[in-house]
């Protein structure tokens, strides 16, 4: 397999106040163009729950874009299976965007892989979509309860190699963010027995993020930009504290997936099979640089513009310790 990396076309954009303000996101999503093809429906068979899945395959205009749909069929059609070893991952928020998509491709090449969504309806889309799965969890990470309930769900099904905290929001109340992209994925962490491997999906938009800690205790909520800042700071400080475990942050660049167009936008300048393919390149692990750990990465390389408080160690040790106060749960020093 060769993977190539793209332009880094986001470059320009860093400066720019309302690109950046736009819309630089992590899994992102949008309206797609009207000239793309529609993907040609199938049955729609209801999911193990009884669910019906909505709307035609990959669920164009619902919950992916026809830039998203496209790339699916384009994995199905093309993606050989991995002459190697095969690994056990899960991917949080994996019902649509670039999380289905890393999962559709990691299924091609014959890994097993467990998918997330929010509700029984969205399991039943990806159910439909990905009729490969080995399984579908199901938690809304808005609520915190569920999200512990969540992390006893992938426990009960054994330990996986990677996981991969995909999920988050865009545009909702901060208090909504701070649940979804900041405490859900640091319980996830804490909770869920670890993996050898773990990324977690960031953002350029983490370059304008604080530390936030009052608002983490007290659970005002915080912004978007913080949340994916947070993410980021979760991984470093993962990787720093299992130092047997390879853990590193991402950013997927600005695709087009539904959250990508969320603002208006109508064009987005990042290619969308780079946006996933840094997650499944490190996931198999066989390319060159794939063993990287304790970085942030863009388009399979290590990101040079980084907010300075991902690798500060202290700041570090101050948001896992708010996290602890908040939620009850500490982050566990051995993995």
């Amino acid at each position: 397999m060769t993977l190539t990396t793209a332009p880094l076309t986001r470059r320009g954009l860093l400066l720019t106040g309302a690109a950046l303000g736009a819309g630089i996101l992590a899994g992102c999503t949008s309206t797609p163009p009207q000239d793309a093809p529609t993907p040609a429906p199938r049955d729609a068979a209801p999911d193990p729950t009884g669910v019906q899945a909505q709307g035609d395959h990959y669920g164009v205009g619902l919950y992916n874009t026809r830039q998203v749909a496209d790339e699916l069929m384009w994995i199905d059609e093309n993606v050989q299976p991995l002459d190697g070893d095969r690994k056990r991952i899960l991917i949080t928020g994996s019902t649509a965007g670039a999380g289905q998509l890393a999962a559709a491709y990691l299924l091609k090449r014959g890994h097993t892989v467990v998918a997330h969504a929010r509700n029984e309806q969205r399991a039943a889309d990806v159910h439909r979509d990905l009729p490969g799965l080995e399984d579908v969890v199901i938690g809304d990470l808005l609520d915190l309860e569920q999200t512990r309930a969540l992390a006893g769900q992938i426990n009960a099904l054994g330990r996986f190699d990677v996981i991969i905290h995909n999920a988050g929001e865009y545009g909702l109340p901060d208090s909504d963010l701070l649940n979804s992209n900041s405490l859900a994925p640091y319980l996830l962490t804490a909770l869920v027995t670890p993996p050898r491997q773990l990324s977690y999906l960031s953002s350029d938009l983490h370059l304008g993020g604080g530390l936030r800690l009052d608002e983490v205790r007290s659970g005002e909520g915080i912004g978007y930009g913080d949340s994916k800042l947070h993410m980021a700071m979760i991984a470093t400080a993962a990787a720093r504290l299992w130092p047997d475990r390879q853990v590193n942050a991402v950013a997927p660049g600005w695709i087009p997936t539904l959250m990508g167009f969320h603002n208006g936008n109508t064009t987005t300048p990042d290619s969308l099979r780079d946006g996933y393919m840094t997650q499944v390149w490190l996931a198999e692990g066989v390319e060159p640089g794939s063993d990287v750990t304790g970085e942030f990465l863009f388009h399979q390389q290590v990101e040079t513009r980084v907010n300075e408080l991902v690798y500060d160690t202290r700041a570090q040790d101050q948001l896992l310790a708010a996290y602890a106060e908040r939620t009850g749960v500490a982050f566990p020093t051995e993995g």
